[in-house]
Order: C-alpha cells, then structure tokens, then sequence
C-alpha cells in the first residue's frame, strides 16, 4: 500500500465517526495534494533572521515589506500566477512584476489589494496581533522560481514577543512539504531555534537549511559559525552518519544576493529529481500527526464519559444557554451585510466552545468562494438554526446523552476500540515506510 492509498484508508477510517470530522477533512486535504503534486515550501525561523529579505531576493522583486522590527505578522502564500488554481484579478503593483495580492480574512471573506498595500495586512506594526483577523495572503507573480507548481511561504518569526507570530509559523510548518529554515551568523542557534525545528522535523520532507548574513563576517568566523551549526542540527535533526554526511548549511546574504542562486538551483534539482519522494514523506508524516492526535482525542473523549454526572450535565447546560442566546441574536442582525461571513464566524465561535468544554474538535469548513455571497435574514436564520440545531444533535450523539440502551452505549465503546486498533495498524505501516525515528 502506497500514501496515497494509505491515506485514503486513513480518510475512510475517520468517516466512519462524527468524532473525527476534522480528521477526515485533513486526511482528504493530504489525498488532494498528493493527487495534484504541488509543493509548498516555507521559509521558517527566529524573528530578524531575513526570511523575507531571502523570498524578495528569490523573487527577484522587493514584493513583501521589510523592516528594522519584526514585520510579518500573517502567513503569505506566493506562486506562479500562469499555476495558480484561482485567477488573480484587481490591481497590481506595476507592470514590471506582474503581481497581484489577495488577502483572505478567518470569516472566509477576501479582498484584493494593490502589492504596495500589502503591509497594511502583515506587518506586525500596522496589524498588531493580527487584529484584522487575517487567515493568509496570496500573492501571484511572475517568478521563474516557482514555475511548475512551487508555492513558496513567508511565515511570521518565531521568538519574539508577539506570541501568536510564533504560534501562525508552527500552524503552518503543519503544512509545508519542505522548508528553508534560516540561522543568521549574527547570533548563535539558540534554545528557541533547537525547540522550534525539534518540532518541525516531525512535518516537513525535506529541509534546507540557509546560514543568513554571512557579509558581516570573515571566512575563519564563518567556518566556525558553519562547524557549531552542523555539530548541533545533526543531535536535533537525529542524523544518522550517512544523512549527517549529506548535510548542507547554505551560507546566503540574502540582502546583497550572495549563495541565493546555489540555494534555488538546489531546490529545483530536489524537485525535478525528488519531487515525489519529498511530497510522500511529508505526507507520511503528516498523517502520522493526525494518527496520533486522533488517538489522543479519543483519550480525552473517554475522560468526558468518566466525568461525574454533575460536571457532565453542566457542560451540556452551558452549551445549551450558548445556543440558546446566539438563536436570540438572530432577529437583531441588519439586512445588507455579509450574513454568509457572519455565519462562518458563528461556526468559528462553536468550534472554540466545543473544545473548551468537551476537549474535541468540531469541524466546520469556510468556503471562502462563498462567504462574501449576499443571504436575506431569513435564509440566514434558517442556515444558522441548522447549524445549531446539527451541534446539538451531534454532541448529544457523540457523548451519548441520556442514553439510556445499554447495547448502543457498548456498540459505539467497541466501534472506538476497532477504530484505534486500525489507527495503530496503519501508523506502523507508515512508520515502516518513511523508517521514522
């Protein structure tokens, strides 16, 4: 059984419970990338190591803001346009690049804006903390780089104090295939570095690892730099002595260009030559990660059925008064706006209280083709009271309210008993197949 096959079983496993939306979700996203081959590389590290210094130069084009301060506060997708699945439309930032940006807010709502605005959605200083609530930016251009497919990412840096910065990069290491991770002569690998790529190494397929600013040194304090960096990423990467052999640190300054064009030429040898064995492990991988975060779930799952009766019927109290009051806002809400946005948040905010009371995650997806469609208040009334009347359902079922059957009670025990025994089946498959450490 190839991924992709092990996948798809994986997606037909999580089908099978209303316990495991989102993990069936994830499995299907996984199934997709594997189908369509397009690979996403993120540029990843500590706040000021140049990472959006690098894209621009791997561009060609100074497309993203840059600063003396932490600037990146939101993830920003960049792809061909000719390869981009959606048509750009709207205003572009002169001819000469060919670029256009669409930013995409958490409510499934976009906006195309001109390039030259983009800091006004991802710099830290004019969106502190993300408080335009900005899911990601997609840019599309030009660049010969990313003919073929490639997406390259520019995450927020991680380690500084804006929390959320760190939490937006790891979230979306979630997702990359591979990664440029980046060091900066200017300061030693530091513990929030180590901790940061010992989680990371559990995500990606392949990693690239660039050595920034190497004009502010000699060659003696570059080798030296290069020397305690290796030493240090094959204990955290655990290289075993042929991987550590192969182990490249790329020296770059990616402000004046030096060692970036050895970087890219690198980068798509691996993907014209590797291109599917790179895809699959991150795949693997990935799935791994579901696997496992399934199993703890279910865990948690259990951990609510054991609860005493009188914590347990609260909960279900709370939840009850919370949709409760949301079904009273509806009569008070205006004609004209986007009701279809305002119903995604609604779905955002049950998300968030199905996991604080009851530990588990309940899957909703944000159309975003659909979320600035205009909706009459009574069609709205009628999709949201759906909405909350499918959680109500649904909780009830899943933790077995009130169920007074026995055999139902002992049946969905023993279909959860079934599922983990395949979940562990499968992941030592997958072990077996990418030889994880």
């Amino acid at each position: 059984m190839n991924i992709l096959e092990t996948t798809i079983k994986a997606q037909e496993l999580f089908s099978g419970f209303e316990l495991c939306r989102l993990q069936e979700q994830e499995a299907q996203v996984l199934a997709d990338r594997l189908r369509s081959r397009k690979i996403t590389i993120a540029v990843i590290g500590q706040f000021k190591r140049g990472k959006t210094t690098l894209i621009n130069s791997i561009l060609g084009s100074k497309l993203l803001p840059v600063g003396i301060v932490p600037i990146t506060a939101a993830i920003t997708r960049i792809e061909h346009a000719a390869d981009a699945a959606q048509t750009a439309a709207g205003t572009t930032d002169g001819a000469q690049t060919g670029a256009t940006a669409t930013v995409f807010f958490t409510n499934g709502l976009s906006e195309q804006v001109p390039v030259s605005d983009l800091h006004e959605y991802i710099s830290e200083q004019e969106n502190h903390d993300n408080e335009r609530g900005v899911a990601e930016v997609e840019l599309l251009t030009d660049a010969e780089f990313l003919k073929g497919g490639l997406t390259l990412v520019d995450t927020p840096g991680v380690g500084s104090v804006h929390e959320q910065n760190s939490k937006s990069a790891m979230d979306f290491a979630r997702e990359s295939d591979g990664v440029i991770f980046m060091l900066s002569v200017d300061s030693p690998l530091n513990q929030i570095e180590v901790d940061f790529l010992r989680k990371v190494r559990r995500f990606a397929g392949k990693f690239y690892f660039a050595v920034n600013k190497i004009d502010r040194v000699d060659e003696d304090e570059l080798e030296e730099y290069l020397e305690y960096c290796r030493s240090l990423i094959v204990g955290i990467m655990e290289l075993d002595d042929e991987e550590a052999k192969a182990l490249r640190l790329l020296p770059i300054s990616a402000r004046k260009g030096t060692g970036v064009g050895e970087l890219t030429e690198l980068i798509r040898e691996d993907l014209l030559t590797r291109g599917t064995e790179i895809m699959e492990r991150s795949v693997g991988l990935k799935l791994l990660e579901i696997l496992n975060n399934t199993r703890s779930q279910i865990s948690s799952y259990r951990e609510v059925l054991k609860m005493a009766p009188n914590v347990f019927n609260r909960r279900f109290k709370e939840m009850s008064l919370l949709l409760h009051d949301q079904r009273e806002q509806i009569d008070s809400l205006e004609e004209g706006t986007y009701l279809r946005a305002r119903l995604n948040e609604e779905k955002a905010l049950l998300t968030r209280k199905v996991r604080e009371l009851f530990g588990i995650e309940y899957y909703y997806y944000v159309d975003r083709e659909d979320a600035a469609e205009l909706m009459d208040r009574d069609e709205f009334a009628a999709e949201l009271t759906a909405v909350y009347d499918e959680l109500e359902s649904t909780i009830n079922s899943i933790f077995m309210y009130k169920e007074e059957n026995a055999y139902a009670v002992a049946r969905r025990i023993e279909d959860l008993n079934i599922l983990i025994h395949d979940m562990r089946k499968l992941t030592r498959q997958i072990e077996r197949e990418l030889a994880v450490k």
